[in-house]
């Protein structure tokens, strides 16, 4: 990812089942997001955004339109929009129950959508409220998945392909030393089959997909609340990550902040 060197604004709650983000960005945001557990809703309050899937399939997004990333695609995004909403939910609290499902985007002037825009206006502050009463989030939690579901279908064609292959074997293996040819094998390409797919789809290289890949890793294991005294040091090192200084110059690049901030707003502390 892309921006502007603005820090990010981050408000975020809910639970492991749903929860919400608003955020605040200093300018344009262009990058790569992967599959990831939960699937996840956005909605622009500004501006507008280009949103690429791993098929092939490319929508232009504006303010107020509300779009699926479903969890076990990946996507390349450009947007100049300063503000925006992401709802994740579970995928178990859609009906997934083994493999994530693959969502329809609902065309731009559907009025079908209106009931979620207005169900994200009018729970927005509860889903953020730390004190919200987990019988009363329940609740809430099932009201969403139930509007979610009205809003969005699911794709009858879940087909494996090989860029997902692609993807899923960067994933596995973003903590080991791999090298394009790595990669190709591992989706049963050649390394030029390769290296055109990613660039036709996500308009990346598979190197620099794996370094945002490792760049979320780090931010994840900064911003978790479980275990003692780390240092950004062994954590970039662990992540394959040997140049420091080019590695935090990435990482705020891509959050907004430097790690060593990251890692103090987590609370955690650092040796």
């Amino acid at each position: 990812m892309t921006s502007s060197d603005q820090p990010f604004d981050y408000r975020s709650g809910g639970d492991e089942h749903v929860s919400l983000r608003k955020i605040r960005t200093g300018g344009p945001q262009a990058g790569t997001i992967g599959p990831r557990p939960d699937h996840v809703v956005f909605v622009l309050a500004n501006g507008r955004a280009t949103l690429t899937a791993d098929d092939g399939s490319e929508w232009d997004v504006g303010p107020g339109r509300p779009m699926m990333l479903s969890a076990p695609v990946a996507y390349a995004f450009d947007t100049d929009a300063t503000a925006m909403t992401l709802l994740h939910v579970a995928p178990a609290m859609l009906g997934d129950a083994e493999e994530p499902s693959e969502f329809v985007q609902p065309d731009a002037a559907d009025p079908g959508v209106e009931p979620l825009l207005t169900l994200l206006r009018e729970v927005t502050d509860r889903i953020l409220d730390p004190d919200l009463d987990a019988t009363e989030r329940a609740a809430l939690n099932r009201r969403v998945a139930t509007v979610v579901l009205s809003t969005f279908t699911r794709s009858r064609s879940d087909v494996e392909h090989r860029l997902r292959r692609a993807i899923r074997f960067v994933h596995d293996h973003a903590d080991e030393d791999l090298e394009v040819a790595d990669i190709a094998a591992g989706a049963e390409l050649s390394e030029r089959g390769l290296q055109d797919l990613f660039r036709r789809r996500l308009a990346v290289t598979p190197m620099r997909y794996l370094r945002e890949v490792r760049l979320d890793r780090v931010h994840l294991e900064l911003t978790s609340r479980r275990g003692g005294v780390v240092t950004v040091r062994d954590i970039a090192r662990r992540w394959r990550f040997a140049h420091l200084g080019r590695f935090a110059a990435s990482y705020r690049q891509r959050f907004g902040e430097s790690p060593h901030q990251t890692l103090r707003r987590s609370g955690r502390s650092e040796g």
